[in-house]
């Protein structure tokens, strides 16, 4: 028997989100409800109402699993999107939607962005770095190397295009999974290849492995030899 998701429904004072913990939990997800989201617990999915008096999570908490806000206005969404969430959706959305959309979450975020989980060659190496697109396992220098899901989405799709340079556009659409709307800012992005390079490169002040390409975007650069 496969095991069940686990959920977290965060909530201020209230502002009970009952019919989100019975639908999820009619979904086949064990639910647990809570004021405030705890890194050291991080379950499948998380949804964090921001409405009203809700307490934003931060970029690096948002970073660290996957969190779906529920917002009370465009101006909410479009700044949670900004700082990372993997979704945001609107406080009078149908249980049904939400749903839906944790369930998108984490069937996009267990997935390979390369495509078929099955296929024969599923690992990368090189002289340095181990990546095992399927058990979602990286190893630097012979250690094992903890990414978040968004850390290691990001490394993928940088692997599975090294040695090309892509734009900003090109990857917030690929790892966030939506049209990048105009004069969207890059700072979350940024920021996440500033976490990425801390954990594999061997000088993250000097990187080697993903390099910027000044005006144009990042580049990973294929050491096989």
């Amino acid at each position: 028997m496969a095991t069940p998701r686990t959920a977290l429904v965060i909530s201020p004072e209230g502002q009970p989100q009952g019919e989100f913990v019975r639908a999820l939990a009619e979904a086949g997800f064990e639910v647990e409800a809570s004021a405030t989201l705890d890194p050291a617990r991080l379950p499948d999915i998380a949804l964090v109402n921001v409405c009203g008096e809700g307490a934003w999570p931060t970029a690096e908490q948002l970073a660290e699993g996957r969190v779906i806000l529920i917002v009370d206005s465009v101006a909410a969404l479009r700044r949670g999107f900004d700082l990372g969430a993997e979704d945001c959706v609107m406080a009078d959305a149908h249980p049904g939607e939400v749903i839906a959309r944790c369930e998108a979450v984490v069937r996009r975020t267990d997935m390979p962005i390369g495509g078929d989980p099955t296929a024969d060659v599923a690992v990368y190496v090189d002289r340095r770095l181990w990546v095992n697109f399927n058990s979602r396992q990286v190893w630097v220098n012979g250690k094992p190397a903890q990414l978040t899901p968004r850390e290691f989405r990001l490394l993928e799709h940088l692997i599975l295009h090294r040695d090309a340079t892509l734009s900003h556009d090109q990857i917030l659409e690929a790892v966030w999974d939506r049209l990048v709307e105009g004069g969207r800012p890059t700072e979350v992005l940024k920021q996440y290849i500033w976490r990425l390079r801390q954990k594999i490169e061997a000088d993250p002040n000097q990187p080697d492995m993903i390099v910027t390409d000044l005006g144009a975007g990042y580049r990973f650069i294929s050491r096989a030899e």
